[in-house]
């Protein structure tokens, strides 16, 4: 394992706003840091404009990872640290565009003490592979949607692996905060290529998991509300109803069936 940084997106199609992110990216952190793509089903013409695009990064070391079926983002976030031979990612979402240099650096220098490291959420934030044997993988039994990332983060804390979160500081926008229109309409229903929030199969199967007085999203978005509960991120906040499940990666088991 190298002693390196690798940022890692997950996609499905929306290239515009992908290229984007990723030149961003590529503006504000060194060449020396890796990037790597894991598609979600995109369509051809998105592949193959993607793989053109990234041939004029000059410098950078890029790996794109081709998908025929549509994965959660618990299933690419796994696969992006299976591929990378580095030792910390640092994930992006698709729609995160990077404003001004730091952030790396930022990251950087926390992660060397702590293997969690949060920029304000999700969808920016680094791991250290090392963690791994520890706490286990991302659970891939959440499907595509909301909540494996809260349960990710519990089972951190249960395990005494230190999370920082050291905020965005306007280092980068994200595509929900720019769009309120968008983020409350995938609350409610399915948006073309982005991960649907209102299914809740998650829900169900988070706490199957874990219990605690977080309400859930039914009755909210039932009622029309967009500021929806948060699921609780913590192992104070939560008790473990079941043993370990140790979650791994799953595409063995899938690629036989």
């Amino acid at each position: 394992m190298k002693e390196a940084y690798t940022v890692a997106w997950s996609f499905r199609n929306r290239k515009d706003i992908l290229f984007q992110s990723i030149q961003s990216a590529h503006d504000t952190c060194p060449l020396e840091v890796d990037f790597q793509l894991v598609d979600a089903a995109s369509d051809e013409d998105t592949i193959r404009s993607l793989r053109k695009y990234c041939n004029t990064l000059e410098g950078r070391r890029i790996r794109i990872c081709e998908a025929s079926y549509r994965s959660s983002l618990a299933e690419a976030w796994n696969l992006c640290m299976m591929l990378t031979e580095n030792r910390w990612v640092i994930f992006a979402s698709s729609d995160v565009i990077f404003k001004k240099g730091g952030w790396y650096e930022a990251l950087k220098e926390v992660s060397q003490t702590h293997p969690y490291v949060l920029m304000n959420n999700h969808a920016v934030f680094c791991f250290d592979k090392k963690a791994i044997p520890t706490m286990g993988w991302f659970d891939e039994k959440f499907e595509a949607g909301p909540h494996f990332d809260p349960d990710f983060m519990i089972r951190a804390s249960e395990h005494g692996i230190s999370l920082a979160n050291i905020g965005n500081a306007g280092y980068f926008i994200h595509g929900d905060e720019a769009d309120s229109d968008v983020a409350k309409e995938r609350h409610s229903t399915e948006v073309k290529d982005r991960l649907p929030m209102n299914n809740f199969y998650n829900e169900d199967y988070f706490e199957g998991k874990w219990e605690s007085s977080w309400p859930g999203w039914r009755d909210a978005i039932s009622q029309g509300q967009t500021d929806l509960p948060h699921p609780p991120t913590h192992i104070s906040q939560a008790k473990r109803l079941v043993a370990e499940r140790d979650p791994h990666p799953l595409y063995t088991e899938k690629y036989n069936d």
